[in-house]
């Protein structure tokens, strides 16, 4: 009772709403594209060329605001070209994993050529303000989760009802429309190519805001993979809620939390350091084999089953390509 009472701290509860945030922002990335047809296992990329550009941006701009923008700028035209690469025909999965590697490479290089170090790159930039609601805040257990956070961490909770709102409207619709059966809305006049292009842009901007957070919203520095693989995790979060909106919250906050609690774990216990850092990969691996069995167990109730099976993201790779 003491070691949980230890464990479960308001401190551990407002950490895992921070570490919740990144991964919500590339879940819900990750989910727009998949809505839209196209797999998208770019989102470490786009999250560490934000979080690479937001603070690069307020060393120079010393504006929050413009650095998050820049941000969200670097990730949709990452987002771009990810669409150019499917209009032409490019297995996007090999296109992902070499932008992925790319993006680790091109920015310990950048910090070599523009500061002199592939270290740790910290300037002197402003912090993000964090805000304290009154009363709420005093709240046992609601008030860490709620209470003391930047803005960029509500800003990811608001993007998830945006997402969920979306559908109620023509471009949600569309979207869908397009993700479902890109023939049958090409037939009803929908351009595949012009939605696939949209998710693919607001998908990238987005995780291009959820890398920003790490550096602009946190923690203030940039070093090597600063990610550390959240784009991953949120991924596999956007799979665990099947890209559906009321389930994207609770899976991401499932892995920032797994991960707070790695960390609060850390802290209070003898165990070694290398097994506490591999719960949240972990969670990451149980997960994805729930997914696994899940989608087994529907192919066979619905009478689908029937080997060889087909890989789960092979209805990614049959989709037509943009300007289809």
């Amino acid at each position: 009772m003491d070691l949980l009472i230890a464990l479960f701290t308001p401190e551990m509860l407002r950490t895992g709403i921070g570490l919740t945030t990144p991964i919500l922002f590339g879940a819900i990335a990750s989910a727009l594209s998949n809505r839209a047809g196209v797999l998208n296992l770019a989102i470490e990329a786009k999250m560490l060329i934000g979080a690479f550009v937001g603070l690069f941006a307020l060393s120079a701009t010393q504006s929050i605001p413009l650095a998050i923008l820049f941000a969200a700028v670097a990730g949709a035209s990452t987002g771009l070209l990810m669409a150019a690469a499917h209009a032409i025909k490019v297995d996007l999965i090999i296109f992902a994993i070499g932008l992925n590697l790319l993006a680790v490479e091109l920015s310990v290089y950048l910090m070599r050529v523009l500061f002199g170090n592939v270290g740790v790159w910290r300037p002197e930039v402003p912090a993000m303000e964090k805000y304290d609601i009154p009363v709420i805040g005093d709240i046992p257990i609601i008030g860490p989760l709620v209470s003391g956070h930047n803005a960029l961490v509500y800003l990811a909770f608001l993007a998830a009802i945006g997402y969920a709102v979306l559908f109620r409207y023509r471009a949600g619709r569309h979207l869908l429309a397009v993700g479902e059966s890109p023939k049958a809305a090409a037939a009803a006049g929908i351009s595949t190519g012009r939605v696939q292009t949209w998710a693919l842009a607001a998908s990238g901007a987005l995780a291009g805001i959820g890398g920003s957070y790490l550096t602009v919203g946190d923690l203030g520095l940039f070093a090597r993979n600063m990610t550390d693989g959240d784009g991953w995790i949120a991924v596999t979060a956007a799979l665990l809620a099947m890209s559906r909106p009321r389930f994207i919250v609770p899976a991401a906050l499932l892995f920032g939390f797994s991960d707070a609690f790695a960390i609060r774990l850390q802290s209070v216990t003898d165990l070694p350091q290398v097994v506490v850092q591999l719960i949240p990969f972990a969670a990451t691996l149980l997960v994805l084999a729930f997914v696994g069995v899940r989608v087994m167990r529907a192919e066979k109730t619905l009478g689908m089953f029937r080997p060889p099976r087909r890989g789960i993201f092979e209805r990614f790779r049959q989709a037509p390509r943009v300007g289809a």
